[in-house]
């Protein structure tokens, strides 16, 4: 204990004095993705993928790239023309002056899977990132059905249909430190500025450090460590009053229920946190079980065999084992009939590169949300047993040819590319399924799009005849698919949504499984 107290205290020096204190200008991502690379060019390779909105400190800055400081404690450069900059929280708030500070501002929290938020109080405003369910914002004024926030360094409008008031904090008061007290159960924890599992690390604690822990906030603890205060999410604190009751759990085990998850879709991701966007911790099969050990929002959190937790999507599980409901692991003929193991799938996520697509009402690029759902559908289909080759894999620029040549080098079994389309008139909406040679393709077609048409959430159109290059020079099976119109502002709200992507991609691999049986 001696020497753990020592490890913690030579750790702890390192600390600033009070979390917030950097003065460093962060660099809020402007566009829907962006990839963060190792070096400063195009040449290095992705350390990882931001979104719109989430804000990371600028350590230093080498031409027309920025370097940044990640949540995970790495580092990764990004476009400087692809960032705004923006001043931290505290460099912010003495920039105000006197007579700028509200006193008491209003606390409030979404009750959107992911809430849009906008430059103005209006649909036609310019996305700049998002409000997750369940997160916290200060509300700064209203307009309307708007209300303007401030979340996580963003000032922007949510619309007030999908927040509800939260507790009123005063600026000059703090929250009353209560008697309850902890201990680390997980060999290091991170504990960060805010509680959001992307905020700034400040520092690691080590296995059995002592906290006090001082409020309690969407499945996050406010703690104390000396005069240090940070955030860090619950489910790793082992509560002392628990063991004082002589039956020491589990970080997680305060919540646990005995209801199960039934996983419905092979290849389901479940998350280290809360959110589509979040690191996998492993993927799922079809039929499989796991305990509920609290939810959140649309999520649930289950009780992992490592011993650890992780988050799935409830719109990919069922909670009720019957007949009718429950799925059943995929069986498997000894001749793998109506299996996709072993088949060899080419996912063509449309355009890339200097070619952006379409652009949606809201001004994203087709080539964005292409490739989100080639990599979703990839993940299911190898799941599944498949061989999946990507045309891209990233933000690039591929030729039609080349993206042939691919499904002809990989001799496909099936090729699948992946569209959003786009109309003048705003009001037209729905899904199609193309193919170009009836003996070739129609199939392959037909089969997809009958699943597809099962899970999708908007107007289906139907299996038609067309004429594009990646279906008329393919030698092998192919299809091309339009997952609905970016151009129709309901239907590109639904097609961002997570639970579109899953129940598209899903329907996908479904019809791909009935079309080789």
């Amino acid at each position: 204990m001696i020497l753990l107290l020592t490890c913690f205290v030579l750790m702890a020096s390192t600390w600033p004095l009070t979390f917030v204190t950097a003065q460093t200008d962060q660099a809020v991502v402007a566009t829907d993705e962006m990839n963060v690379r190792t070096g400063p060019g195009l040449s290095y390779g992705i350390a990882a993928v931001v979104k719109r909105g989430e804000s990371y400190p600028i350590l230093t800055e080498q031409g027309d790239w920025v370097q940044i400081g990640l949540s995970s404690g790495q580092k990764g450069w990004v476009v400087s023309w692809l960032i705004k900059k923006s001043p931290d929280a505290q460099s912010t708030a003495k920039s105000k002056g006197k007579g700028q500070t509200d006193s008491k501002n209003s606390t409030i929290t979404s009750t959107a899977t992911d809430l849009r938020i906008r430059t103005g109080p209006g649909t036609s405003y310019q996305v700049i990132g998002t409000f997750p369910q369940g997160a916290f914002a200060t509300k700064l004024k209203t307009s309307g059905a708007w209300t303007k926030i401030s979340y996580q360094q963003t000032e922007g409008w949510v619309h007030s249909d999908y927040i509800s008031s939260g507790q009123t904090v005063s600026k000059s008061s703090h929250p009353s430190i209560s008697k309850q007290t902890g201990t680390v159960g997980v060999s290091s924890l991170n504990v960060r500025q805010t509680a959001a599992p992307n905020a700034q690390v400040v520092a690691s604690l080590p296995r059995n450090t002592q906290i006090t822990i001082l409020r309690e906030q969407n499945g996050w603890y406010e703690i104390q460590v000396g005069h240090h205060k940070g955030w860090v999410a619950s489910y790793y604190i082992v509560s002392n009053q628990e063991k004082s009751d002589g039956n020491e759990k589990s970080p997680s085990s305060s919540a646990t229920s005995k209801q199960k998850a039934y996983i419905v879709y092979d290849g389901t991701n479940i998350r280290k946190s809360a959110s589509t966007s979040s690191a996998i911790a492993e993927r799922a099969t079809k039929g499989a079980t796991y305990r509920i050990v609290r939810t959140q929002g649309d999520w649930y959190e289950v009780a992992l065999s490592n011993g650890g937790t992780g988050f799935v999507a409830g719109w990919v599980v069922q909670t009720k084992k019957n007949s009718s409901e429950a799925p059943r692991p995929q069986q498997e003929s000894s001749s793998g009939t109506g299996s996709l193991k072993g088949k060899t799938i080419v996912i063509d996520p449309g355009h890339g590169g200097k070619d952006g697509g379409t652009i949606g009402a809201d001004g994203a690029f087709e080539k964005n949300i292409t490739i989100k759902t080639a990599k979703l559908l990839a993940d299911k289909l190898r799941a599944s047993g498949a061989k999946v080759y990507l045309t891209r894999s990233d933000d690039t620029f591929i030729s039609l040819q080349s993206r042939v040549a691919t499904s002809h080098y990989r001799n496909a079994d099936a090729f699948i590319s992946i569209h959003y389309d786009s109309f003048m008139d705003p009001s037209v909406r729905g899904s199609t399924a193309y193919y170009y040679q009836t003996a070739k393709d129609q199939s392959l077609a037909t089969n997809v799009h009958r699943e597809v048409a099962k899970h999708a959430q908007i107007p289906d159109k139907g299996v038609q005849f067309g004429d594009y290059f990646v279906l008329r020079e393919n030698k092998r099976p192919s299809l091309l698919y339009e997952l609905g119109y970016l151009s129709n502002p309901q239907e590109e709200a639904v097609i961002y949504s997570a639970s579109y992507q899953e129940r598209v991609t899903e329907g996908i691999t479904e019809g791909l499984t009935h079309y080789f049986r």
